[in-house]
């Protein structure tokens, strides 16, 4: 039986005034629920009610203590949050239990994984350019990565909101799931072996990991890489901001895939 749908992986929870004042303008999202703390007033407040009640969306009034718990950023909720739906986003269990049942063991799937990556923007940024590059999803654990927030939002242009998004808590945990499921992983390193560009061809299912800006791959993670990759350098350069790397990377997936 497949494993149902979580709630969790169905919303975006987007808080602060303008970010949800910005979503509810915005007709191409669909906006699920919007929450208010009781005494939240002005301008933008009444704003967002108006364009809340316009469209239809279902406003909750709560004590500011539950805004904070549904924001996780009691600092910088502004008494505001708003679930937003994105319909690509699911557990990477369900997206490997639906590949398995759909017994499609001859397409192509590439996806980008995130290990340890922290800053917001980084992350934003490689989800708006693997998105654009035709990257089939990215793998974004729950453990070791930001949660997701306006500031990634923000990096990624609104991007966000038609990336596969494929949640696991730990990436160890997923990875192994995913070789199970026939999945390639490969390793974005300094030291690999092999550059990007030098593969001859790369697994039909294949991950490729992307690692922290400052640690790269942490060690539980690296036991599951199968090949270590790396990008050439030049002029003493020793590496490459990790959003600048999977843009490089999914670009040239994009490149081969394109040279059918």
């Amino acid at each position: 039986m497949l494993t149902p749908k979580h709630p969790r992986d169905t919303f975006i929870t987007i808080y602060g005034r303008k970010p949800v004042l910005e979503v509810l303008m915005n007709d191409e999202l669909q906006v699920d629920k919007v929450a208010i703390a009781d005494k939240a007033r002005g301008h933008i407040i009444d704003d967002i009610l108006t364009l809340a009640t316009d469209r239809g969306v279902s406003i909750l009034r709560m004590e500011a203590k539950r805004i904070s718990r549904l924001s996780r950023n009691e600092k910088q909720d502004q008494g505001v949050v708003a679930d937003v739906i994105a319909p690509a986003m699911d557990s990477l269990e369900r997206y490997l239990e639906l590949l398995g049942a759909a017994k499609k063991g001859e397409e192509s799937i590439h996806l980008l994984a995130l290990n340890g990556v922290t800053t917001p923007r980084n992350v934003g940024m490689v989800m708006r350019s693997s998105t654009a590059l035709g990257m089939d999803g990215l793998i974004y654990p729950r453990k070791g990565c930001p949660n997701i927030s306006p500031l990634i939002v923000k990096a990624s242009a609104g991007v966000i909101f038609r990336t596969r998004i494929l949640r696991c808590e730990y990436l160890q945990k997923g990875l192994d799931l995913a070789k199970k499921e026939g999945f390639r992983i490969y390793g974005l390193s300094g030291y690999g072996k092999q550059t990007i560009y030098d593969v001859s061809t790369y697994a039909k299912r294949s991950i490729f990991v992307m690692g922290g800006e400052t640690a790269g791959i942490d060690e539980k993670v690296g036991k599951l890489v199968d090949e270590w990759l790396r990008i050439p350098m030049a002029n003493g350069v020793e590496s490459l901001n990790v959003a600048c790397a999977a843009t490089l990377v999914a670009g040239e997936v994009m490149r081969r895939a394109s040279d059918g």
